[in-house]
């Protein structure tokens, strides 16, 4: 699922609107979660499955409906992909929850669209072109953005404001858990991003150990 339409461009000094922004938040981890879907789905039929790669060209016109499927393969990356799905669609299900959100409402509405991309982290586009190899790398970028998304939102709801403080924002070159200590635990929704920021670290620290061990970028410095 991929944002479609030239947007107006957010700005900092925009008026702080927590409603839009928390939809706008949610939009975002749509935008996140089916893009890791995109990476399993095409990791699974270049390698552990790659004799079905005809059948499953396209993720969206040859579907995978159910999840778990890429849980149960055999290859240690997609089931990284897939832990990180998970933790993203479940967080996604609790802020619609909590603050009554309509996704398919919320995907066609141009004001929240728009706040979907005041952090936007990096989705890539064509991904059935490149190599095994290559994905792996877009992925652990990708996995970094979001993270890094995850916590401007988190620090703009801390702050009440766009204007992010900028001892907020060095904060998060910090290891963990001081990198979130300066967050307002007592907000809710800044809670449950802190939840699934530690748990994509989680999944980012376990990629770049199978990462290491896969291509020894520690003995090449790659």
């Amino acid at each position: 699922m991929r944002p479609n339409i030239y947007f107006m461009k957010v700005s900092r000094n925009d008026p702080f609107d927590l409603n839009l922004s928390v939809r706008g938040l949610g939009v975002s981890i749509t935008y996140m979660h089916s893009d890791l879907y995109e990476y399993m789905y095409y990791l699974t039929f270049k390698r552990s499955m790659k004799s079905h790669s005809r059948e499953f060209r396209n993720p969206w016109e040859q579907s995978i409906d159910h999840l778990d499927f890429f849980g149960q393969t055999d290859d240690p990356f997609v089931q990284n992909m897939y832990s990180a799905t998970g933790k993203l669609i479940e967080a996604k299900y609790e802020l619609c929850i909590r603050w009554g959100i309509d996704e398919e409402e919320d995907l066609i509405n141009e004001d929240i669209l728009v706040q979907s991309q005041r952090y936007q982290p990096y989705l890539l586009m064509f991904k059935r072109s490149k190599s095994y190899k290559k994905l792996l790398a877009y992925y652990e970028r990708a996995l970094t953005d979001f993270i890094s998304c995850l916590y401007l939102y988190a620090c703009a709801y801390t702050a009440q404001s766009f204007k992010i403080p900028q001892v907020l924002k060095k904060q998060f070159d910090l290891p963990e858990p001081e990198q979130l200590r300066l967050l307002n635990q007592d907000d809710n929704t800044v809670a449950l991003l802190k939840d699934l920021i530690s748990g994509l670290n989680q999944d980012l620290a376990a990629l770049k150990i199978l990462m290491d061990k896969k291509y020894k970028r520690r003995a090449t410095g790659d």
